[in-house]
């Protein structure tokens, strides 16, 4: 729960939702996801997702495009200002306090995104209306 608030925290201070700060977190800088992918992550449809994905790219943070090999498959990429923002959330991240990734490099930060990602999929649940 205080991992929630903080980036809640974090999130206010950069004028995102909690979801829209995990969204940025979870995309790669160089490769496209699926926005199947995200429903998949967050459990939830694709309307859901579409909110969200909207958020980010009335902000100029990403954009959507269609996969380059099945057209009927939207995928999200980084925009510039989506990579510095995801690059100054992850400072904030690191930097608070010690609050989370304190401990770790830059290499176990990524590593450990992916890892909770992974784990999120097997497992949990996610709300996807915050």
């Amino acid at each position: 729960m205080n991992a929630k608030q903080h980036i809640v925290a974090i999130g206010a201070n950069f004028g995102l939702t909690s979801i829209q700060v995990i969204t940025l977190l979870l995309l790669d800088e160089t490769t496209a996801r699926p926005m199947k992918n995200l429903c998949a992550l967050y459990h939830c449809d694709a309307s859901n997702v579409t909110g969200i994905i909207d958020g980010l790219e009335n902000k100029g943070l990403v954009s959507r495009q269609s996969d380059a090999h099945d057209r009927r498959i939207k995928v999200i990429q980084l925009e510039a200002a989506g990579k510095k923002l995801r690059q100054d959330l992850l400072t904030r991240l690191a930097s608070d306090n010690g609050f989370l990734f304190d401990p770790l490099t830059a290499d176990e930060t990524e590593q450990f995104i992916r890892i909770v990602e992974k784990i999120a999929v097997a497992t949990t649940t996610t709300n996807c209306n915050g």
